[in-house]
C-alpha cells in the first residue's frame, strides 16, 4: 500500500524556540566577530544594561545590526522575532538559535504571548525590529501602536539599539549591494529602565519608545564628517526618489554612478560623497535625499486627501508554501489593485484566487526592490499565508505604495491633516 503523502502546510508562525544550543550560540558569536574585524564594525554602551529579562528594539537597515546585537550583548543569547520568509530552509536551525517566526504587519495575540513568555518564564533577551522592515531612506520609520503595553504587559526594561552606517553599507534601493562602507557603529542604551517603569503607564512608555527611536544617518554623516566614496553610490537612488520635483513627472527618473536624472525634463542631480545632492544644471530643489523622499509622501498624502490615489498592474504571485519548500510561482495570471477604500485586491485572471487585505490591516508594507534577484515586490500576509506579489509593469511603484499605505490608514482613521 503506498504511503500517503504528508501534507504540506505553511510555516507555523506559533511553533515556540526549541532550546538554543550552545553550540550554535557559540558559531554566532564567532561569526559576529568575524563580520566586525572584516568591516571594522564597534558597538557602544551608553549606559548600563540591565541583567535579562529585558526587550531590546532595534532599528533595521541590514544584516549588520544582527551581527551588532550579538556582539553587545554578549555573553548572554537572545532570542529574536523574524519574518517567516528568513526560516526557508533554515527552520531548525532558526529554531535553536531562538528565533520565532512572524508574519509581517499582522496582528497575533498567540504570537505576543510567546514573546512574553520568553520575557517572564524564560527570563532571556527579547530582540525585535519593531519598523517590521528595513529602513529606505536611513531614516526611522512608523512603529507598532502597541509597544508600550506590550513592555507594561511584561513588566521589563527596554533596551534600544540604534545602527549607525549599516544603511550605508547596503542602502535598499541600491544595485550594489555591500558596498564595503565603513565606519558602522551601534550604540546600546537602556531607554527604560526597572526603577521607573512601574511609574509610568503605557502611552508613556511608547512615547519615550518613539522619541528615542528616532535616527537619521544624513545627520549622523554630518556630524562625523563622513564620506561616500564608493564611485557607483547613486545607482538605484532613482527607485527611492521617483518623481522630478521640476517637471512634477513620475516614475521617469534614472541612475548612473553618481548622478540622478529625470528623463523627461533632464534635470540632473550629482550625489555628492558628503551625502548631499547638488543640482548640476540649474538651481536645486532638495540638498539630501531625505527632503526630496518625505516631500514625495505629501505629494502622496494630496492624492489621498483629494481621493483620487489608485493603483493597478499585472503582477507575478508566489505563495510561501513552508520552511523546505519555500516560495512557489502561482500557475495563471493575477491582478492587483490598491485603493484607499478597499485595500490590496489580488485577482486571478483565469482562475477563482483572491486574496483581499482592508486598508485598516496594515499601518505599513514591506516592500523589496529586487528580492534576490527576483524582482520587485511587496509582500501581503494574513494569519496563515504570505504572499510575495510582483508587479509586472510597474515595478517601480513600490515606494509609492509604501507611502500610501500608511497614509491611508491614517486616512481612514481620521488623523491625517491637511
Amino acid at each position: 500500500m503506498a504511503k500517503k503523502k504528508k501534507k504540506i502546510t505553511s510555516i507555523d508562525t506559533h511553533v515556540k524556540p526549541g532550546r538554543v544550543w550552545l553550540t550554535l550560540s557559540c558559531v554566532m558569536w564567532l561569526g559576529s566577530l568575524f563580520m566586525k574585524l572584516t568591516t571594522g564594525s564597534k558597538v557602544k554602551k551608553r549606559n548600563k544594561l540591565p541583567k535579562p529579562p529585558y526587550l531590546l528594539l532595534s532599528t533595521h537597515a541590514s544584516m549588520m545590526d544582527f551581527y551588532q546585537i550579538i556582539l553587545g550583548t554578549f555573553p548572554h543569547q537572545p532570542y529574536w522575532v523574524s519574518t517567516v520568509e528568513e526560516f526557508v530552509d533554515k527552520f531548525w536551525l532558526f529554531n535553536h538559535m531562538g528565533v520565532i517566526s512572524k508574519r509581517k504587519f499582522t496582528n497575533d495575540p498567540k504570537c505576543a504571548m510567546i514573546y512574553r513568555d520568553i520575557l517572564t518564564e524564560k527570563k532571556k533577551i527579547l530582540v525585535i525590529f519593531p519598523e517590521a522592515r528595513y529602513s529606505l531612506d536611513g531614516e526611522n520609520e512608523r512603529l507598532d501602536a502597541s509597544l508600550g503595553r506590550f513592555v507594561k504587559s511584561a513588566n521589563v526594561p527596554v533596551v534600544l539599539a540604534k545602527g549607525h552606517g549599516d544603511y550605508l553599507y547596503c542602502p535598499q534601493w541600491s544595485d550594489r549591494k555591500n558596498r564595503k562602507f565603513k565606519p558602522i557603529e551601534m550604540e546600546l542604551e537602556t531607554i527604560v529602565d526597572r526603577s521607573e517603569l512601574e511609574n509610568m503607564d503605557a502611552d508613556e512608555v511608547q512615547q519615550r519608545i518613539e522619541e528615542k527611536f528616532k535616527i537619521s544617518e544624513e545627520d549622523w554623516m554630518r556630524r562625523k564628517n563622513i564620506k561616500i566614496t564608493y564611485p557607483d553610490r547613486a545607482v538605484g537612488l532613482h527607485k527611492l526618489l521617483y518623481k522630478c520635483p521640476h517637471c512634477g513627472t513620475e516614475f521617469e527618473m534614472s541612475s548612473e554612478t553618481h548622478f540622478l536624472k529625470c528623463d523627461h525634463c533632464g534635470a540632473t542631480y550629482d550625489y555628492l560623497e558628503d551625502g548631499r545632492l547638488q543640482r548640476v544644471d540649474g538651481e536645486g530643489k532638495f540638498n539630501w535625499p531625505s527632503e526630496w523622499y518625505n516631500w514625495e509622501k505629501e505629494e502622496v498624502k494630496k492624492e489621498v486627501l483629494a481621493g483620487t490615489y489608485h493603483f493597478e498592474d499585472d503582477v507575478r504571485v508566489e505563495k510561501l508554501i513552508g520552511a523546505k519548500v519555500g516560495f512557489v510561482p502561482q500557475e495563471g495570471k493575477y491582478h492587483l489593485t490598491h485603493s484607499i477604500q478597499d485595500g490590496f485586491d489580488v485577482v486571478g485572471l483565469d482562475n477563482d484566487f483572491h486574496f483581499h487585505r482592508a486598508s485598516l490591516q496594515s499601518f505599513g508594507m514591506h516592500i523589496e526592490y529586487n528580492y534576490l534577484g527576483r524582482g520587485a515586490f511587496l509582500d501581503l500576509a494574513d494569519m496563515d499565508t504570505s504572499y510575495f506579489v510582483y508587479p509586472l509593469t510597474k515595478p517601480l511603484y513600490l515606494t509609492k505604495i509604501h507611502f500610501a499605505t500608511e497614509l491611508i490608514y491614517d486616512y481612514l482613521k481620521g488623523e491625517l491633516k491637511k
